[in-house]
């Protein structure tokens, strides 16, 4: 008879939106507990995030309980769920220690199996898991086919420097069937193994589209469970663990699963390089590992940093979570002027941190990076460039779906209005502040952001351009000293990130998709941070605004999403030019 190994991954986000976990819960996870609790015959495994657990117990007691009554065998991991291999070893076993805890006072189990967050493999974090108490873990199958292996039924053991640990690999023609095909074929593929593993995300039974009504309303979640209680048996993986000999020694390559793969490009941390937003927030929490605190802990979790069938790095609330957490970390260091390439750009970052501000500048294109209101915990300067992604092209297409069966997320297939259409326009360089262009009519012919400048002190120099700041209480002064031969166009370009658009003003009026005025004094007034973005010139300057809008995949299918306000200030010169002002957060 087949062995079943059935586990299900419950994750959220640290600090979620409210009404996006308020939604997972009643959609997935408390359908879901309440049924497998009445099935104490099957055997199933659990990991969750633990503070979304933590989460459930405090606001969701009913599926709590519903969760303990059920057969369980707990994994543990990392607490904020970080890709372990992207953070430093103690962090790794504080997060992992973390979370064991939490199932042992809850649950009363010490987990033996660890959930391997986007099941991101390196060799590197097998010393922090042998000092938790791990002795096996998840993989994909993936990782098996790239070792040159081809069985799939059980687990094998790798080393790394004498340190041992199993691996147990997800089957993916299982991962894709369940609970997409029908129940009867869904058992019918299990029973083509003598071991079927299956390990995926929870949210597929209840949240991803179309699944509440195909998993509950038609039935399929307990017309599995039964069917697989009479026709195989379920059995947790530590006791499978404990009854059968590893397949053998394997070497896995540092990769994921296949989808994973193709979004980084094979390797995780080419998210770093791919999404300069991505890169600049994980070197920023690189900077506080030696703190081992919780704001370091929550900054580390893994889905502001990446993007691929979820909007990961595409959303903004995840984004300004993390700073948050960064500037809490920030309060644990002295203030100070820093210049370091933090970033490992190949050119320096300059950090300047007062007791109400955190300002960055890098010396390439002189430009502003971050700008923290410390008392609101909130980077105005956390604006997302518009990208082009993979399935762009495919947005483009007219589809329509034939199949009875509902879709997973990697099929999914969409329609776009022409007004999103529209939004498919990609910026060819980064949108951060104080970025320099020299127009001649429409046409950009010097593009200052491109270059390095060297930094001396608050000064930035290039051959064409200087630019000084100094800091303020509140702010910054700014001086641009120009000189280009010929009469021309200066733009100086600010992009600015806010948490709501709606009640953003600007002069006094609710921003608009795009808009031009002309004055000395710019105040944008936010209502979530009660605060005042204030942008002064010397003399009156043409203004052109535009709302940044990004187009992305997510598991709803596409969002659209504003990501910023971006602010053109226009000048005309002869040969030179000069402009002074004041950034001030109030």
């Amino acid at each position: 008879m087949t062995k079943l190994l059935f586990g299900v991954h419950l994750h959220q986000p640290v600090d979620n939106l409210g009404v996006a976990v308020e939604n997972a819960v009643k959609l997935c996870y408390a359908p879901f507990f309440e049924l497998m609790s009445k099935y104490p015959n099957f055997k199933f495994a659990l990991h969750s995030s633990g503070w979304i657990l933590e989460h459930i117990k405090i606001k969701y007691p009913t599926v709590f309980e519903d969760i303990k009554r059920c057969n369980i065998e707990f994994f543990t991991g990392g607490y904020y769920e970080p890709i372990l291999s992207s953070i430093d070893e103690k962090s790794q076993i504080n997060q992992i220690m973390k979370l064991t805890k939490f199932i042992e006072e809850n649950f009363s189990q010490t987990p033996k199996g660890l959930w391997l967050t986007e099941r991101v493999w390196s060799d590197t974090i097998i010393s922090a898991l042998k000092r938790c108490g791990v002795e096996y873990l998840i993989v994909d199958d993936e990782h098996i086919y790239k070792a040159n292996k081809k069985d799939i039924e059980g687990f094998y053991t790798t080393e790394n420097r004498g340190e041992r640990v199993s691996i147990f690999p997800i089957n993916k023609e299982l991962r894709y069937k369940i609970p997409f095909a029908k129940s009867s074929d869904s058992i019918d593929e299990v029973k083509k193994y003598s071991t079927a593993i299956i390990f995926d995300d929870l949210e597929k039974f209840g949240l991803w589209p179309k699944t509440y009504d195909w998993v509950y309303g038609q039935n399929w979640l307990n017309e599995f469970v039964q069917k697989a209680i009479e026709e195989v048996e379920t059995i947790h993986f530590k006791d499978y663990y404990k009854e059968n000999s590893s397949l053998g020694l394997i070497y896995l390559p540092e990769s994921s699963y296949i989808e994973m793969n193709e979004w980084a490009n094979g390797k995780w941390k080419n998210f770093f390089i791919k999404y300069s937003e991505s890169n600049r927030i994980h070197k920023r929490v690189l900077e506080f590992k030696a703190l081992q605190n919780e704001p370091l802990f929550k900054a580390q979790t893994n889905d502001v940093f990446w993007h691929g069938a979820f909007g990961g790095i595409y959303l903004p609330n995840l984004r300004d979570n993390a700073y948050r957490y960064i500037i809490e970390c920030e309060d644990f260091l002295p203030n100070g002027v820093t210049i370091e390439d933090i970033e490992i750009l190949g050119y320096p970052q300059l950090k300047v941190k007062t007791k109400k501000l955190i300002l960055r500048f890098s010396a390439k294109g002189g430009a502003l990076i971050e700008f923290d209101s410390r008392d609101k915990r909130f980077n105005f300067q956390n604006t997302l460039t518009k990208r082009e992604e993979s399935y762009h092209k495919d947005m483009l297409k007219e589809t329509n779906s034939l199949n009875n069966e509902i879709e997973t997320i990697h099929n999914m297939q969409y329609n776009l209005s022409n007004e999103l259409k529209k939004e498919l326009v990609f910026d060819s360089y980064e949108r951060v502040s104080f970025i320099d262009f020299i127009k001649d009519k429409d046409k950009i012919i010097k593009y200052f952001s491109s270059e390095i400048f060297t930094i001396d002190n608050m000064v930035f120099s290039t051959e064409n351009l200087v630019k000084e700041y100094s800091i303020l209480e509140n702010g910054f002064r700014f001086k641009n000293s120009l000189s280009f031969k010929g009469s021309y166009t200066y733009l100086m370009e600010i992009n600015l990130h806010f948490a709501h658009y709606n009640d953003l003003k600007l002069n006094g009026k609710i921003v608009r998709d795009k808009d031009e005025l002309i004055d000395k004094k710019f105040i944008l007034e936010d209502k979530y941070t009660n605060k005042k973005i204030i942008i002064e010139f010397e003399n009156s300057i043409k203004l052109n605004y535009k709302l940044i809008k990004t187009i992305s995949q997510s598991e709803k299918g596409f969002d659209a999403i504003i990501q910023g306000i971006s602010l053109d200030f226009e000048i005309e010169f002869i040969d030179r030019l000069e402009v002074k002002g004041k950034f001030l957060c109030l």
